[in-house]
């Protein structure tokens, strides 16, 4: 089985520095055209199955990358919900909720809140994505449309990284495809995307 995995195109709360969790906003022109791209950039590449988030930004850039196919849309590839830090700036939630920011970013496996997901929730979820559409090794080749740190978690789940070393892989960019294959119960990371260039949550 090869993976190619994706993060949306940029969104216009992207390009403004707010944090999108699992609010939406719409893709920019250059979000469209980052799902364009793919879309040229995969011509030759038969996708046996697709698999979006179903949030919007994702959605619209997997209809862009793969207009002629189904999609197979699922909450379980759905941004982690970071609460009521949804909406806000990076700033704004690092002077407004300083102690639980830094204990995102510094210690992930203590981090929890009531009005959202912790990591551990985050990837529970997501390695349901797996049993579901992976583990049972199909020869296929699939596309996922997903988000920044939902790719964190399928790289970690991929490379066996533990909750507590979460960041070790970073948020990678918009528009670029990560590539994994997976094959006799192993994963090997083929292709990964440019990192984000600053912190995203």
């Amino acid at each position: 089985m090869k993976i190619y995995f994706t993060r949306h195109g940029e969104t216009k709360w992207n390009k403004l520095g707010i944090i999108q969790g699992q609010l939406d906003s719409p893709l920019t022109e250059d979000g469209i055209q980052m799902a364009k791209d793919l879309h040229a950039m995969s011509k030759d590449i038969h996708f046996d199955k697709v698999y979006s988030s179903d949030l919007g930004r994702a959605y619209d850039t997997c209809k862009l990358i793969c207009p002629d196919q189904e999609i197979i849309k699922t909450k379980l590839l759905r941004e982690i919900d970071v609460g009521n830090w949804s909406g806000k700036t990076l700033a704004q939630v690092q002077e407004e909720f300083r102690d639980l920011h830094k204990m995102y970013f510094e210690t992930p496996s203590s981090y929890k809140r009531d009005d959202g997901e912790s990591i551990y929730d985050l990837e529970n979820r997501v390695k349901k994505f797996f049993e579901e559409a992976i583990y049972p090794e199909k020869k296929d080749t699939i596309l996922v449309v997903t988000h920044g740190v939902t790719i964190v978690s399928m790289f970690n789940i991929m490379e066996n990284v533990s909750v507590d070393n979460f960041w070790t892989n970073r948020v990678r960019r918009n528009g670029f495809f990560n590539i994994a294959s997976y094959k006799n119960g192993k994963f090997t990371i083929l292709q990964k995307a440019p990192k984000n260039p600053v912190d995203s949550i």
